[in-house]
């Protein structure tokens, strides 16, 4: 990495980070159609989808941190931005559990976002089965103000070596599960357990923290965009403990320092363009509901007696990305607004900030 001192005299905006969020929630979305549409074997790593969300929001959760600020504040800000959606994706859900007779007490769970932490599938996946990962970033938000507050006491080595020993853990514990059948609770402690998984978001926290410090990454966006995408294609076919976030971790790290210093360079960037930028804004609400919309979708073709399941994919994805915008439009922002403290900016959500260099 080489460093640059930051342009504090404006305001600078990430737009790519949030671009790139609506391509880690298309392939969970692929993940999912696996289940109704054949051929779309290299969705089979899908998943890895939710690692780049968890790099990507340790990374925007260091950047934009403030020094002054205190937990309490944090932690309202965070429970106002994720807290609503969640709830009313929640209770669509039940409504649809309900419907269809698979209603189950654990489906009561997820409100209190601590299904992640249960080694029971039913437990984990109570509501929809994207729910567990909600319940892995709220141990996360715990845990920001004192991973952050330690890592602002390092060195820049000091730093490093957290997010090397991060990564250590995290495909340390993938090698060693290599020949681990794949199970219920094996899926549990590889792919679900909150603190394995806190490795993924300590990387991001030192990634930005790095970024804050006047660090950027010297390797061309296109570059890490292909080796990306080469990793994706290889956890396809990867060893199940390898194919949720091993092999695209360190690619992943790349793309997110890559795009990073391509907007503050202000570079060409495919992730910044606007339309593209708004589908990252909507890209919570899309991954909280498409699976629910898939499950509702492929039902037509047995109602209809229409067998054109890529016909049905793509409608599956036009009702998820306009479902995402309505539950932005009618939860996420609104209630945003009202529960956040008065007069703190969203500097942790859009990515905006000017970072004094330290």
């Amino acid at each position: 990495m080489t460093s640059s001192g930051p342009n504090s005299a404006r305001l600078l905006r990430l737009d790519s980070l949030t671009g790139v969020r609506f391509f880690a929630a298309l392939l969970v979305f692929g993940f999912h159609a696996l289940h109704y549409v054949s051929g779309l074997e290299v969705f089979s790593a899908g998943m890895v989808g939710v690692s780049l969300f968890y790099i990507l929001s340790g990374f925007v959760m260091a950047w934009t941190a403030r020094e002054d600020d205190r937990p309490s504040l944090f932690y309202r800000r965070r429970f106002a931005r994720i807290y609503p959606a969640f709830i009313a994706a929640w209770l669509v859900s039940l409504a649809l559990l309900l419907v269809s007779g698979n209603l189950m007490a654990w489906d009561a769970l997820p409100p209190t976002l601590l299904q992640a932490w249960i080694p029971i599938e039913d437990a984990y996946f109570a509501g929809s089965a994207v729910f567990w990962s909600l319940s892995c970033e709220a141990f996360f938000y715990l845990m920001f103000p004192l991973i952050h507050r330690a890592m602002r006491r390092l060195q820049t080595r000091g730093v490093v070596l957290v997010a090397a020993g991060a990564a250590s853990i995290s495909l340390g514990v993938a090698l060693a599960a290599l020949n681990v059948t794949e199970s219920p609770f094996a899926r549990w402690f590889l792919i679900i357990f909150p603190p394995l998984r806190l490795m993924e978001f300590i990387i991001g926290v030192a990634l930005g923290m790095l970024f804050r410090r006047g660090f950027r990454l010297p390797v061309p966006l296109w570059a890490a965009v292909v080796l990306s995408l080469a990793a994706v294609a290889l956890a396809s076919i990867a060893p199940y403990s390898l194919s949720r976030y091993a092999v695209t971790l360190i690619p992943f790290v790349l793309l997110v320092g890559a795009i990073a210093t391509a907007d503050l360079g202000e570079r060409p960037s495919l992730f910044r363009w606007k339309p593209l930028v708004e589908l990252g804004v909507w890209s919570y609400c899309f991954y909280l509901l498409h699976a629910m919309v898939l499950s509702v979708t492929f039902r037509a073709p047995r109602a209809l007696g229409i067998d054109a399941p890529y016909l049905w994919l793509g409608v599956a994805l036009i009702l998820s990305i306009a479902a995402a915008w309505l539950l932005h439009v009618v939860v996420e922002r609104p209630f945003e607004k009202r529960l956040r403290p008065a007069k703190t900016p969203r500097l942790d959500d859009d990515t905006r900030v000017a970072p004094s260099r330290r």
